[in-house]
């Protein structure tokens, strides 16, 4: 079964002083000559193996390309320019046939020098095309190329995309809905056995995170969110692109040919709510290594991915920005545009295609003055994606800037698909402090009276956690800095504005969206139909908390959460359009106490020295699920991974139980313990 490869940058295949392009090679006659691992080739040894090459993606002459040495192709089935990048040619230079694809016989390619393929460590092997990469199939091919037991699928999956679809573990059964894991767009044949993770370029730009998602089963996603895929082929350009162990060493086409462009290999780190008018820069000129020739390139693409809440609100939470000030006239560019990664365009990339569930942001810039230069700018934490195309002398390349945005603790973020058109508010409470009995969301906990501290940060002035409220929150964290919560995307108010009375406390909420207008695009406007977040910078070593989402007004929902963990994703659980995800649903609203209550999870904070290093995410399941708002159960009766606890619960007879207060226990019959109290385990949070 044939199988499309590899989200591959448009890296070109040509020598520079950095490139290393092989072994020292020396005179021979025959390949018996040579050393070990060693052919023939030209009248010099070269490293390779005398039997076989690659399996599938083309050989130098079965494509439409034609062989050249500057902006032309070595044929290779999608014409793969070895003077820097991909041009058009005839065929998809990227499918490629299970088995091995990352070694060969050195041969010259007649423009560019000896091609020199080596023999890697990590050699790219992919099992055939699955639906199930736990079926078994893909663990029997792993363990036919020598991988280890403790690297194989089993029921669970093991991380990696085995079968080279762009997928990670899909069909693999997981334990808790919406909790993530690391995953890599690598096969596990191109896994470091020391550290179990890939080797070269992938280490870091190949990693994401893949979430657990269903309710009735769960099963992981597939999606590995933030992650790119590595070249088929190796570039020229310094460094290990097809992460196979080995540097400059490409298949295709020879080292000898001058580098045009270097895309770029490091992650960018950056800050949510950055400063309005310094929104940092991704130059796409840079990438083009002749200074001389920046000015050359024309047609200019660019295109962003996000996160989960980007597929779920009406537009898109981040933007793309002309020039640093985010504030100047028609500097604000592109659009919401659903895409998907197209293996069969040259280059492979994302490209927009009606109907896809994952959202971008697309502009096209074209030969705009300062088109090669765009200034993202981001309010939530997560991986972003900022994917630049242009043509550069007639060859078509693209480039993928990998974008961190890092923020520090713990942030829960909300986000629902009807928004706009109701109010659904955001709860996270505290599980230790000096709050006794009974315990509960809004203010069933208030110590010290009425204008005290309460357990639970959500909207209400009570709290303390709205920017306008008489007092702070006083869980005992101090406040961090004020870039911490105003800037770009930010709705917290500086405490000089009328009405703000508060700084950037420790727990704080950013918005309550009350209402929005869903045609606004401008993450800036006041009346965007943004997420409403809360977060809390700095915990103290096993903080527990509990996130909650109530339907205080208006129609139904489907909400999603996400949690970040020093803004890394470790929950990402609710409706998700993007992973076929439509639970739960909250459908009857009753302001703060009798509207219906999700508990999505409980997170623990992990700090070592003063640092938060990880946190304990556990999804809170029901017992006996209601069918009209956790979603179906396996069996009549049973529960599911979702909590949605209502006034009018639906659960069938005879496990039926609405709620009658906001206490964390409300029914000691079923919950355990005693009224009022905190639940000891993930399944007694659910009243039903």
């Amino acid at each position: 079964m044939r199988q499309s490869l590899s989200f591959v940058f448009a890296f070109v295949l040509s020598a520079s002083a950095g490139c290393m392009c092989g072994p020292t090679s020396r005179p021979c006659t025959a390949t018996s000559e040579c050393g070990p691992g060693q052919v023939c080739i030209g009248g010099q040894c070269r490293a390779g193996s005398a039997a076989g090459g690659g399996s599938g993606g083309g050989s130098t002459s079965t494509g439409g390309g034609s062989t050249g040495t500057g902006g032309g192709g070595i044929g290779t089935g999608g014409g793969l320019a070895t003077g820097g990048g991909f041009a058009t040619g005839g065929g998809d230079p990227f499918e490629e046939d299970a088995g091995m694809i990352d070694a060969g016989i050195p041969v010259d390619d007649g423009g560019c020098g000896p091609i020199m393929a080596g023999n890697p460590p990590f050699p790219r092997e992919c099992a055939s095309g699955t639906t199930n990469e736990c079926g078994g199939a893909a663990d029997t091919f792993l363990t036919s190329r020598g991988v280890a037991v403790a690297r194989l699928n089993g029921n669970s999956g093991n991380g990696y995309d085995d079968d080279c679809d762009g997928l990670v573990d899909e069909g693999c059964l997981c334990l808790q809905g919406g909790t993530t894991k690391d995953c890599w767009l690598v096969p596990g044949t191109q896994i470091d056995p020391n550290t179990s993770q890939p080797v070269g370029w992938c280490t870091a730009n190949a990693k994401g995170s893949v979430d657990c998602a269903g309710t009735e089963i769960t099963m992981w996603s597939g999606v590995c969110r933030g992650a790119q895929r590595p070249q088929v082929y190796d570039s020229c350009s310094p460094g290990d692109f097809d992460c196979d162990g080995l540097s400059g060493n490409n298949q295709i086409a020879g080292c000898n040919c001058p580098t045009a462009v270097d895309c770029p290999t490091a992650p960018l780190v950056l800050a949510p709510y950055p400063n309005p008018g310094a929104i940092p820069r991704v130059d796409g000129t840079a990438w083009i290594r002749d200074v001389a020739m920046r000015g050359m390139a024309t047609d200019w693409t660019w295109t962003v991915l996000g996160g989960d809440c980007d597929n779920v609100l009406p537009w898109p939470t981040f933007a793309l920005y002309t020039q640093a000030n985010s504030a100047a006239p028609g500097a604000r560019v592109g659009s919401r545009a659903p895409v998907r990664f197209d293996m069969a365009a040259t280059p492979a990339r994302y490209v927009a295609a009606a109907g896809q569930p994952l959202i971008a942001i697309q502009a096209a810039r074209g030969n705009a003055p300062g088109a090669g230069v765009v200034h993202p700018a981001f309010g939530l934490s997560g991986d972003y994606l900022v994917q630049g195309e242009f043509t550069l002398n007639g060859t078509k390349y693209v480039c993928t800037q990998r974008v961190e945005v890092r923020a520090p603790g713990v942030r829960a973020e909300l986000c629902w698909d009807t928004v706009g058109g109701n109010d659904i508010d955001l709860h996270v409470a505290r599980l230790q402090g000096t709050c006794t009995t009974p315990q509960g969301w809004n203010t069933t906990c208030q110590t010290g009276g009425a204008s005290g501290p309460v357990q639970d940060c959500y909207y209400s002035g009570a709290s303390g956690c709205n920017d306008g409220s008489a007092n702070p929150p006083r869980w005992g964290y101090a406040d961090s800095a004020t870039t911490a919560c105003l800037g770009w995307g930010s709705r917290r108010r500086a405490v000089s504005v009328v009405g703000a009375r508060q700084p950037c406390t420790n727990p704080r909420l950013d918005i309550d969206n009350v209402g929005c207008d869903r045609n606004q695009q401008d993450p800036t406007n006041g009346t965007f139909c943004g997420p409403e977040n809360i977060n809390l910078d700095n915990p103290n070593n096993a903080d527990t908390f509990v996130i909650g989402v109530n339907h205080y007004a208006g129609g139904q929902a489907r909400p999603h959460v996400n949690v970040y963990c020093n803004g890394r994703r470790v929950l990402s659980v609710g409706y998700n359009p993007a992973t076929n995800q439509q639970w739960p649903l909250l459908r009857n609203a009753g302001q703060d106490d009798n509207g219906d209550m999700w508990t999505a999870a409980t997170v623990k904070a992990n700090v070592t020295n003063g640092q938060l290093t990880s946190c304990d995410v556990t999804p809170i399941p029901s017992r006996h699920a209601d069918p009209t708002r956790d979603g179906p159960a396996a069996m009549p009766g049973a529960g599911n991974g979702s909590c949605v606890d209502s006034r009018m619960n639906q659960t069938p007879a005879p496990n039926q139980f609405s709620f009658t207060t906001r206490r964390f226990i409300d029914n000691a019959t079923t919950q355990g313990g005693a009224q009022g109290a905190q639940p000891t385990t993930p399944a007694n949070w659910c009243k039903h």
